[in-house]
């Protein structure tokens, strides 16, 4: 097959991983030929020399997305497309701004459209909930014009999707930890280094307000009132947003955006994963603090759930004194801390690996290449 990998318009964000990891997967499966169009997100990371010679890179950065954007994308691609001519485009996130000739597999990645239960949908302003109901509506008219087929990461996003689109063309493909994982080296250590008694959570994130990062000075604050000062929290925000929305604290370590690949190495420098998000499809996070043994502190809510099972201690959504009796609870048993990283490595079993997630999507686009030609 001759498959473009479409990148071309992703920025930033989590979405960015899963595709970097898919890209570098596709080595594995050297019978085809892969087309990948590069965006600004992916471009930051990948490292095209790496590759062999059924691989070509084509870059992009055409910006914030607006109707302007979404003209110049479809020009662009289209004079591209019309030259590799495909068998087929698969996109790991969507919506790609691109009506292609060939079939399109774009992936669904926005909660926000698809969990209106979640208490982050619920406490906006009619404002903001309008606003969200257009972006909703004019999205989802690109995700029906371009998509021939859908990928979730989870079986519920699957059902949703399903609904909202009204198709049974949806595939579930698990997310999981990068391979940066399987075989991770030491970095240069981020981190100062702290006395036995200091316990640290960590939050690989970038600034979305779903995340609910600004409960986490709340969190601290509780502790404080509890008695508990050893706790350390360690995040990975653009320095303009940590100022913006969190504010500088003497416990909380913001070594600003890393690449991927030294995650591993921070991770070993901290003891747990604490993430507050109130709306995922998938957040990578938790496989990954799974294979770095690492225990998981999260919010409550039913996609957290049926990622991490019984491999994770949760809170009530945004309620700092709920999440704090977590902590403490942790950080106060070391047998619950050794179960939570047990169950973990079990809950592990049931995603597909990089391997297994990438040639589940080349099964896919073959089995779409298939049906199309038939």
């Amino acid at each position: 097959m001759k498959i473009i990998i479409n990148t071309a318009h992703q920025r930033f964000g989590g979405a960015i991983q899963v595709a970097l990891s898919f890209i570098n997967e596709c080595k594995n499966f050297p019978k085809h030929e892969y087309h990948v169009w590069i965006g600004h997100g992916v471009g930051k990371s990948i490292k095209t020399g790496s590759f062999p010679e059924n691989f070509q890179f084509y870059h992009f950065d055409f910006g914030v997305i607006n109707f302007k954007t979404i003209r110049a994308i479809q020009n662009q691609l289209s004079v591209l497309e019309h030259q590799i001519n495909p068998d087929v485009l698969i996109s790991t996130s969507g919506p790609t701004y691109f009506h292609s000739k060939a079939p399109q597999i774009i992936g669904f990645n926005l909660p926000l459209y698809i969990y209106p239960e979640s208490p982050y949908v619920q406490e906006m302003s009619w404002k903001s909930k309008l606003k969200l109901a257009l972006k909703r509506k004019a999205h989802f008219y690109y995700f029906k014009r371009d998509a021939t087929a859908f990928v979730t990461q989870t079986v519920d996003v699957n059902q949703r999707v399903r609904k909202a689109f009204d198709t049974d063309q949806v595939f579930t493909v698990t997310n999981t930890a990068s391979n940066y994982y399987k075989d991770w080296e030491m970095y240069p250590k981020r981190l100062p280094e702290k006395s036995k008694d200091v316990f640290r959570l960590i939050c690989i994130s970038s600034y979305y307000p779903h995340k609910n990062l600004e409960l986490i000075p709340e969190v601290l604050e509780e502790l404080k009132q509890r008695g508990i000062n050893n706790i350390e929290f360690v995040l990975t925000l653009k320095p303009d947003d940590y100022n913006t929305y969190i504010g500088h604290h003497q416990q909380i370590h913001n070594v600003g955006p890393i690449p991927p690949e030294e995650c591993t190495s921070l991770y070993q420098e901290c003891d747990a994963l604490f993430l507050p998000t109130l709306a995922e499809c998938f957040s990578a996070s938790y496989p990954e603090a799974m294979i770095m043994n690492k225990p998981i502190i999260t919010t409550d809510l039913g996609f957290a759930k049926s990622i991490c099972g019984e491999a994770a201690l949760y809170f009530e959504p945004k309620d700092a004194r709920s999440a704090a009796g977590q902590i403490e609870k942790l950080i106060g048993d070391a047998e619950l801390q050794k179960d939570l990283v047990f169950k973990g490595k079990e809950q592990l079993k049931t995603f597909d690996s990089p391997r297994d997630r990438a040639r589940k999507y080349i099964e896919l686009c073959e089995s779409l290449v298939k049906r199309t030609t038939e």
